[in-house]
């Protein structure tokens, strides 16, 4: 968020701004950032980061290089020296190529457990049942891609169930959020637990009034029914100027 500020800013005030490396992490990255990054900084070095405090802040990297126009999102990475990432299924198993699993962090990063918290430390440092490798349970989704990356599909607990489909939001806001026009966006699955419909909520790039509100929702529509099965296309869309976002900004 604060990269893409600073090139915002910089855009807009025609500054020169000197970077040689730039670090990323703690969100989703926009696939255009890394692009946008280089139109300022034409020598900048783009790294993805991601992990968890509980293994040591960051434990897996992508250096991001020529950005494919057709990805969804930039790819989670691959381990750092010495920490390990599992992508398993509900059986303590790998899960093959693309298909999607809980990911489990490995390897000297991982710390004790929670101070005073046994009951917390029993629940996320787990030991596996055949292998005995101690493991983190980060709570999120991702898959292995055919490159040998990890691909980072959200938290687990942002899945949800609609119209007896299994849907990941995190998904649904990566396609959205590439829409011409859109700033930000957040999909939300409302409602009691069986009886749940999806909504989204776009803040534009530059906001209008509301015949420019109306005419925004109606590419973004349009740009989710290309591209997202009609399962995952919110029926209602709102423009909202800004996103709530907590304390320390996400």
């Amino acid at each position: 968020a604060l990269m893409a500020m600073l090139v915002e800013h910089a855009a807009g005030a025609s500054a020169a701004v000197a970077l040689r490396v730039v670090l990323l992490s703690g969100d989703w990255i926009p696939v255009d950032l890394p692009g946008r990054v280089r139109a300022l900084a034409p020598g900048a070095e783009v790294v993805g980061l991601g992990g968890a405090t509980e293994a040591g802040i960051w434990s897996i990297a992508y250096p991001v290089g020529e950005v494919d126009p057709g990805w969804e999102s930039i790819p989670y990475g691959r381990p750092l020296r010495n920490q390990r990432f599992h992508v398993f299924d509900g059986r303590w198993r790998e899960c093959p190529v693309q298909v999607p699993g809980e990911l489990f962090i490995a390897g000297v990063g991982l710390a004790e457990g929670y101070w005073n918290d046994a009951e917390r430390t029993a629940a996320s440092f787990v030991v596996h049942p055949v292998s005995g490798e101690r493991l983190y349970r980060t709570g999120d989704v991702g898959r292995w891609l055919p490159s040998g990356e990890i691909e980072f599909l959200g938290r687990e607990d942002f899945q949800v169930k609609v119209g007896g489909f299994r849907i990941e939001l995190g998904e649904i806001e990566a396609v959205l959020g590439r829409a011409p026009g859109v700033a930000a966006v957040v999909a939300a699955a409302l409602g009691e637990r069986h009886h749940r419909r999806l909504v989204g909520y776009v803040v534009p790039e530059v906001r209008g009034d509301r015949a420019a509100d109306e005419a925004l929702l109606a590419v973004v529509r349009s740009w989710a029914v290309e591209r997202l099965p009609g399962y995952m296309v919110p029926p209602t869309l709102t423009v909202l100027e800004e996103l709530p976002l907590s304390a320390n900004g996400k």
